[in-house]
């Protein structure tokens, strides 16, 4: 069983002119005052049993990486900017946002208010229904499969990707979140978008993916795939469809 739980950020621009105070699209400041707000309440957050180390995904002490799927992810989608948690972190996510219930001030020109976006409960099962989602800038690929990429031919290039997205589900979605299930059937549909351009992750410059891909399974809204999966990279959608009529 997963739960999840997604709020929604929303900032106000205080009266000014300086184009310091300007919102731009994306994670960063997002996580930046998640974060923050963490930091400034931990205390209050241990008293009620959160581990703070969800928000960050590294061991609290050694500030070392931690090898897990992560519990909190940030995103920025259809002009939104959303905060998921799974399981614990949807737990840590309800605690830190139940302290705030007025506009929180996150600099001195910008105001941010958290409100629940969406919340679900899915038990993770086979079913003879096939279940279709989007998925946006999936980097999928690192340096050494991206050369291989590169050569292939299209068929064998969809191959590849088939083979990564399965593992991206058995051995990262469902292996670090204790799902079990035998038969597990990941499929690519179609892509959505061919010419993307390259997209900058730690350093280095990877190959996003947008597509549709069905399951025989039903997942909930906005986890994620692939690298990059805490900073909104590889968010999936799941798209009202059916096996005779797909529409995004």
């Amino acid at each position: 069983m997963l739960q999840t739980s997604t709020y929604q950020i929303t900032p106000y621009l205080l009266l000014c002119t300086h184009t310091e105070a300007y919102i731009k699209p994306g994670t960063e400041w997002i996580r930046d005052v998640v974060k923050g707000l963490m930091h400034q309440n931990s205390k209050y957050l241990h008293q009620m049993g959160v581990d703070t180390s969800l928000f960050h995904n590294h061991n609290e002490n050694t500030s070392q990486t931690l090898i897990r799927y992560p519990r909190i992810l940030y995103h920025y989608t259809n002009g939104q900017f959303l905060v998921t948690g799974i399981n614990e972190g949807a737990t840590a996510l309800q605690q830190l946002f139940s302290l705030f219930k007025h506009p929180v001030q996150y600099t001195e020109k910008i105001m941010v208010t958290f409100s629940l976006f969406k919340s679900e409960q899915v038990e993770i099962i086979s079913s003879d229904s096939r279940y279709y989602y989007k998925i946006n800038n999936w980097l999928a690929l690192d340096a050494k499969t991206h050369k291989q990429y590169i050569e292939l031919s299209a068929v064998h290039k969809i191959e590849l990707l088939n083979n990564t997205l399965f593992k991206h589900v058995k051995n990262d979605l469902f292996k670090y979140l204790d799902i079990t299930m035998n038969d597990i059937r990941v499929e690519i549909f179609d892509f959505i978008k061919l010419d993307q351009k390259l997209l900058p992750y730690k350093n280095h410059f990877y190959l996003p993916f947008n597509l549709v891909f069905s399951t025989n399974f039903l997942l909930p809204d906005f986890l994620s795939l692939g690298n990059g999966k805490a900073f909104g990279y590889g968010i999936i959608e799941q798209l009202e469809t059916t096996d005779n009529n797909l529409s995004p």
